[in-house]
């Protein structure tokens, strides 16, 4: 049902939710899908695969993956939108934070501290 306060046309919500229209040559327009974000289900799949075989690698990597994107962007986040123009200081304590976070991961792995005592030694030698 379509009610006309002077000029203006105004559609009830009971035409609306059905989706009948008595405008003539209105029609409900399907609705677009929004496109697939599959750097997040990626993400997603990652966090579920480190749940899995907790190993602190992929927390490393994501931590990591934050960092690099934040510097990247000027944004980061944590329970609200930090800017790098706008909040310099606790923005880097951000990236610091996460780059740390990253380093702690990795070298908490004890593959990952091996490799790298391996190479500071053979690098210290010669």
């Amino acid at each position: 049902m379509v009610t006309t306060f002077g000029s203006v046309k105004v559609k009830s919500a009971a035409s609306t939710l059905s989706g009948n229209s008595s405008v003539k040559g209105q029609h409900a327009s399907p609705r677009k899908r929004a496109p697939i974000a599959w750097k997040t289900l990626v993400g997603l799949v990652l966090i579920f695969i480190e749940l899995w075989l907790n190993t602190g690698i992929i927390w490393g990597g994501l931590m990591l993956i934050w960092a690099i994107l934040g510097v990247h962007s000027g944004q980061t986040y944590i329970l609200e939108l930090l800017e790098r123009q706008k909040h310099p200081v606790l923005f880097w304590m951000v990236i610091h934070v996460w780059l740390l976070f990253a380093a702690f991961f990795f070298m908490d792995n004890a593959r990952i501290y091996g490799f790298c005592q391996e190479l500071i030694f053979r690098l210290g030698v010669q």
